[in-house]
């Protein structure tokens, strides 16, 4: 187990997607924890430990501290001396021995976003868990709008945070190395500074690779997403003090929660990939088309379409007549232009089945004609489609963009606002996946 997670580590810096998607089959999150902390404690030695000192904990001279003057009345009074000297202890006690430096290019302004403390490195694991893992499910269901946030929770975050603690060791080791390189020479804090930077964008963009893998985002909503909620790692502070200053609280309530959740998240990330591990082994049977098609779908939903099509393919090796492996080739087909190729492996579900997915196999024909120029074929097609399902966004505007390509303007324009309409009787989980038919519709319908 160590062994194989410590390949999958070091595949990150060779082909991150691919170990993105290795890491939710196979990654351990006890391991990945583990080289968060340890790759954490290293960057906070070699870089954080540097800036911190030079930024946000600077000694002020006890000759540029403000302390009372001792006023004339007092010398001489024993009673009146003691009273001072009490006085100005307490007033020591409050005045700050550091300081903080302006960073930068951005100032004062900046501390409200960074911190450099290296106490804070050292619990990076907890706060990725706790803090900034659920915050990305959180951000991503509000834009998306397409599950409840109970629902993605369970659903995603084993697999994202596998890959997230990953992704955070592998971006942040190699710069906590250069930092060890470069604090033996003299460096300035601008160069130290600079790696911290670069730790980050590389996580960042890392992370972006993550939520398209684990939660099958788009790269908009990626970017937007990682933008986002790096900030809720600052309030790690704020949830240490709870656990610090409240311990009853922690015991009694967030503990059990705490653990409640972790069993939940765990249990439900070993059975993904059991499921992952038992597709494998079936794939093994050079007759088992099911099990490459299955494992097709996962590389799909992940976003490695390369995977996928060779699964794909792989499945229609061993039975030319499965109706779903030649279904999803022939999507693939036509988005990549192969026009022919799609036509015959639809060719193959339609003998198989007239009605395959609720009739959708008409919509990718009639869609594939209209791409290649047979305007009447698609028009057929599309008709019988719509015919069957008069209220999908996506052949709604397939029929009218055809029937606009054949000079039948009006009935173009009817078909563009039915596909408006159809859109705004979605339910509001669904409207994220037809809002492209939507603002097609609009501007064609404007033409």
């Amino acid at each position: 187990m160590l062994a194989e997670n410590l390949k999958l580590f070091l595949k990150f810096y060779v082909r991150p997607l691919s170990a993105l998607s290795d890491s939710i089959d196979r990654g351990s999150l006890l391991i990945g924890a583990v080289l968060v902390t340890a790759v954490a404690s290293l960057f906070a030695l070699t870089v954080t430990n540097h800036l911190y000192k030079t930024y946000e904990a600077v000694r002020i001279p006890e000759a540029e501290r403000r302390l009372p003057k001792v006023p004339p009345q007092v010398q001489g009074d024993p009673e009146a001396e003691q009273a001072y000297l009490e006085a100005l202890a307490r007033f020591e006690e409050r005045t700050p021995r550091v300081s903080r430096q302006p960073l930068p290019l951005i100032g004062n302004l900046g501390w409200r976003l960074v911190s450099f403390r290296p106490a804070s490195m050292f619990a990076t694991a907890f706060s990725l868990a706790a803090l900034y893992v659920p915050a990305a499910i959180l951000a991503l269901v509000l834009i998306l709008r397409n599950a409840s946030f109970g629902v993605a929770f369970r659903r995603d975050y084993g697999s994202l945070l596998i890959c997230t603690l990953m992704a955070w060791a592998a971006s942040h080791l190699p710069f906590a190395l250069i930092g060890a390189v470069f604090a033996n020479t003299g460096a300035t804090a601008n160069v130290f500074l600079l790696l911290w930077l670069l730790a980050s964008l590389y996580f960042g963009a890392l992370m972006v690779g993550a939520l398209r893998t684990a939660c099958g985002a788009s790269i908009e909503h990626a970017v937007i997403v990682v933008s986002l909620v790096w900030i809720v790692l600052r309030a790690d502070s704020w949830l240490f003090s709870i656990a610090t200053w409240s311990p009853f609280l922690t015991l009694i309530w967030i503990l059990p929660l705490v653990l409640g959740a972790v069993y939940g998240v765990r249990a439900s990330h070993l059975q993904r990939q059991n499921f992952r591990r038992y597709l494998d082994s079936c794939a093994i049977n050079p007759h088992d088309a099911e099990a490459q098609y299955q494992l097709g779908l996962i590389y799909q939903q992940r976003r490695q379409y390369g995977e996928a099509t060779a699964r794909f393919k792989r499945a229609v090796e061993i039975d030319p007549r499965e109706p779903d492996a030649n279904y999803e080739m022939g999507r693939v087909a036509r988005e990549q232009g192969r026009l022919q190729d799609a036509l015959n492996h639809f060719s193959v579900v339609l003998a198989h089945d007239d009605k395959f997915r609720q009739s959708e196999i008409w919509r990718e024909i009639g869609a594939t004609y209209l791409a290649a120029g047979m305007d009447n074929e698609a028009f057929d097609a599309l008709k019988k489609y719509v015919e069957r399902r008069p209220y999908d966004p996506e052949g709604l505007y397939h029929l009218g963009a055809t029937l606009q390509s054949l000079g039948r303007t009006n009935e173009a324009r009817e078909s563009f606002q039915q596909c408006l309409e159809a859109v705004k009787t979605m339910p509001y989980y669904r409207r994220n996946e037809v809002k492209k038919w939507n603002k097609l519709a609009q501007a064609k319908a404007k033409e």
